[in-house]
C-alpha cells in the first residue's frame, strides 16, 4: 500500500555534489602549490640576499676597505723592493689606511729607508699582522756598517687601532692586556737568564770567566725594557728587544732572529 517511489531529483543533487567535491578538491590542490611555489621564490630571494649581503660585508667591512686609502690591496703592502749587496731583497711597507697617522708613518718610513739603504749592505724586511681591530706592523733592520760580518739588529713597530685608524701608545697596549712594565721587565728577564745558562751549557761561556751580570754587559743590557718595541701576534702580546750578539766568546752564531722576540702575554 505505502509504496518506496525513487526521488530522482535526490540522485541529481547527490550527483551535482559530488562534482562539486571535485572542484573543490583541485582548487585546495591547486592553491596549495601556488603556496609552495611563492615561499620557495621568498625563499630564494632571501638566501640571494644574505649571500650578497655576506660578500658585501667579507669584502667591504671584513677586509676594512672602506678605512683604505686602495680597497684592491691589502691593509699592508709592500711599497718598494731593494737588492742589496748580498742580493737580499729589502721591502719597504705602506699601510694602505687612510689617516693621519698612517700617512705620518708610511712618509716617515719611506724616508728613514730611503737614508739607511744607501748601505748597499744594509737590510730593511717588515712583518705585519691583524689580530681582531690591531693591526701590528714590525720593522727588522739588519746593520752592516760597523763592518763585522754579521749585522746590528734592530727594530721599530707600529701598532693601529682599527676601529679610530689611529696609533696605539705602548700604555694602551698593556692596559689592553692587563699587565704593566714590569711584568715585562721580569719575561725579558726570565729570558736572558735561560740565554745565559743555555750558552754556559753549550760552552759559549764559563760561569767562573763571565757571570750573568758579565753577560749583561756583554749584550749591552743596563735596563731590560730599554727600546723594547711592542707587537701583537696571533692573540699575544710581544716585544721585540735588540741586544749584541757578539763578544770574545764568538755567540754571534748561537743567535737567530727568533732570539729577539719576547712574548709577555700566554
Amino acid at each position: 500500500m505505502f509504496g518506496v517511489v525513487q526521488n530522482n531529483n535526490f540522485n541529481h543533487n547527490k550527483k551535482k555534489m559530488k562534482k562539486v567535491e571535485k572542484k573543490n578538491s583541485f582548487f585546495n590542490f591547486s592553491r596549495l602549490l601556488q603556496s609552495r611555489q611563492i615561499l620557495m621564490v621568498v625563499l630564494a630571494i632571501l638566501i640571494i640576499i644574505f649571500v650578497i649581503g655576506y660578500y658585501f660585508y667579507k669584502n667591504y667591512y671584513r677586509n676594512y676597505n672602506y678605512i683604505k686609502v686602495d680597497s684592491s690591496k691589502y691593509l699592508v703592502y709592500t711599497l718598494e723592493t731593494k737588492l742589496n749587496n748580498q742580493n737580499l731583497y729589502s721591502e719597504i711597507p705602506y699601510i694602505n689606511i687612510n689617516s693621519d697617522d698612517a700617512n705620518l708613518v708610511n712618509e716617515t718610513i719611506e724616508k728613514y729607508a730611503k737614508q739607511f739603504l744607501k748601505n748597499k749592505n744594509n737590510l730593511l724586511v717588515y712583518d705585519s699582522q691583524l689580530n681582531g681591530d690591531i693591526l701590528s706592523i714590525s720593522l727588522r733592520m739588519a746593520d752592516y756598517r760597523s763592518g763585522y760580518s754579521f749585522p746590528d739588529v734592530s727594530f721599530h713597530t707600529y701598532n693601529f687601532d682599527l676601529r679610530t685608524c689611529t696609533l696605539m701608545t705602548d700604555e694602551e697596549l698593556l692596559d689592553l692586556f692587563h699587565v704593566d712594565k714590569d711584568d715585562v721587565s721580569k719575561k725579558i728577564e726570565k729570558a736572558f737568564k735561560k740565554y745565559y745558562d743555555d750558552e754556559v751549557y753549550h760552552g759559549y761561556l764559563v760561569k767562573e770567566e763571565c757571570d750573568y751580570h758579565c753577560f749583561l754587559e756583554w749584550r749591552g743590557i743596563d735596563d731590560y725594557i730599554n727600546s723594547v718595541h711592542y707587537f701583537v701576534e696571533n692573540g699575544k702580546l710581544g716585544v721585540y728587544r735588540s741586544f749584541n750578539i757578539y763578544s770574545i766568546y764568538n755567540e754571534e752564531d748561537y743567535y737567530q732572529d727568533e732570539d729577539y722576540k719576547f712574548y709577555i702575554t700566554e
